[in-house]
């Protein structure tokens, strides 16, 4: 039994190893790394050199003619939309900019929540990997111990067999959760951009349920819907001022070469004449704004939902993780090391031996994965007021 119990105490030992990389350093290493996010950022450059492009003016005219028949005038003449246009597309422009902006943002918390999410399912597989590992060398002690008795007459083939093959599924198990945990662990290196994702935190709670009550009001989702709407606002301003008139401005000599300069310029208004076309695309982006109101409007409203949701799901698991903290996992170790102390002593046989600790570190199992959901829920709460 010593040797048994040295072997859980090593298990144990070995499970407090101290952390290398936390989940904000894996987080911010991602942010530099992430094609995505150097996606996102070229975006608003982009939309920063369209600002500077929002006026369009039309190219000048020069042309040369002969009005006269005796000689060539050279002349030019220069468009010019209403000035009210020109600031409309300015304004449409710099708020497309922002746009920009908040989509960027809302890249920035799709990978925060993707990296935090990656991170835990390590920390939960590499938790539940040290677990498999101090009960693999554990049954393989009782393994041997059983075939020695059962060689010494002491027990029956039947619990010889059973400590056999439940050592060799512990082992099976060991070795499936070490390659999820090397899985793991690679598709964490790629998103971070990192060679080493070194030692992680080990699995625990994060936040002891602080994060619990949270404000959506920076949530990039909802922003950049309601950014959307103001870019769908702007638009609908722009469709308006183009039904005003627009002019010309130009300058060529029609007369003889003595013509005073006065008499040289030419002005021209264009008048708006086709009421229909400038009526149909202003409801266009009418109908597009409202358009923009409603996703806004529902995007608030499932955040609102999911907030809700996820509050509640954290709850549920701290309560769970809180029983288990302080009744179920005292449990767990009292039945183990009453289950060692009894097999030791020949009270149980290997049957009753075995389905004793496997439910005992079931009880481990479901701890972790009460305290994965909780985290989970956390994460997700981050994720939602845009953090």
């Amino acid at each position: 039994m010593k040797s048994w119990m040295n072997i859980l105490l090593f298990g144990l030992i070995t499970s407090g190893v101290v952390a290398q990389t936390t989940p904000e350093a894996a987080v911010s290493a991602a942010l530099r790394n992430h094609p995505l996010v150097k996606a996102a950022t070229f975006e608003v450059q982009a939309k920063k050199y369209a600002e500077k492009t929002a006026l369009k003016l039309p190219n000048p005219e020069v042309n040369a003619e002969s009005p006269t028949g005796e000689f060539y005038a050279v002349g030019v003449l220069q468009s010019f939309e209403f000035p009210t246009v020109y600031a409309r597309q300015k304004q449409v422009a710099q708020a497309e900019t922002a746009l920009a902006q908040t989509g960027q943002r809302v890249s920035e918390n799709e990978l925060r929540y993707t990296v935090r999410s990656l991170y835990l399912e390590l920390q939960v597989a590499e938790h539940l990997l040290r677990q498999w590992v101090t009960r693999d060398s554990l049954y393989q002690a009782i393994a041997a111990t059983a075939v020695r008795q059962f060689e010494g007459g002491e027990i029956d083939v039947l619990q010889k067999i059973f400590a056999e093959n439940e050592a060799g599924d512990v082992h099976q198990e060991r070795l499936a959760a070490e390659q999820t945990a090397l899985t793991l662990r690679k598709q964490l290196a790629t998103l971070t951009g990192l060679s080493d994702v070194g030692t992680l935190l080990p699995l625990g709670l994060d936040s002891l349920g602080a994060a619990l009550a949270a404000n959506i009001a920076n949530n990039p989702s909802v922003a950049f819907e309601q950014q959307s709407l103001r870019v769908a606002e702007k638009q609908v301003g722009l469709a308006k001022s183009l039904d005003l008139p627009s002019f010309s401005l130009g300058y060529l000599n029609q007369g003889a070469r003595t013509t005073p300069l006065d008499y040289r310029f030419r002005v021209t208004v264009g008048i708006p004449l086709w009421v229909g076309q400038y009526r149909a695309g202003r409801q266009n982006a009418e109908s597009q704004a409202q358009a923009a109101q409603s996703r806004a409007e529902g995007q608030l409203q499932a955040v609102e939902l999911q907030m809700g949701r996820t509050q509640t799901e954290a709850a549920t698991a701290l309560q769970k993780v809180r029983y288990h903290e302080l009744q179920a996992l005292p449990r767990s170790r009292s039945l183990i090391a009453a289950a060692l102390r009894m097999r030791e002593a020949g009270q149980v046989d290997y049957v009753t031996f075995l389905r004793t600790l496997d439910q005992a570190f079931a009880i481990q199992r479901e701890h972790a994965a009460q305290v994965q959901s909780f985290e989970t829920a956390r994460i997700k709460l981050l994720y939602l007021v845009g953090q």
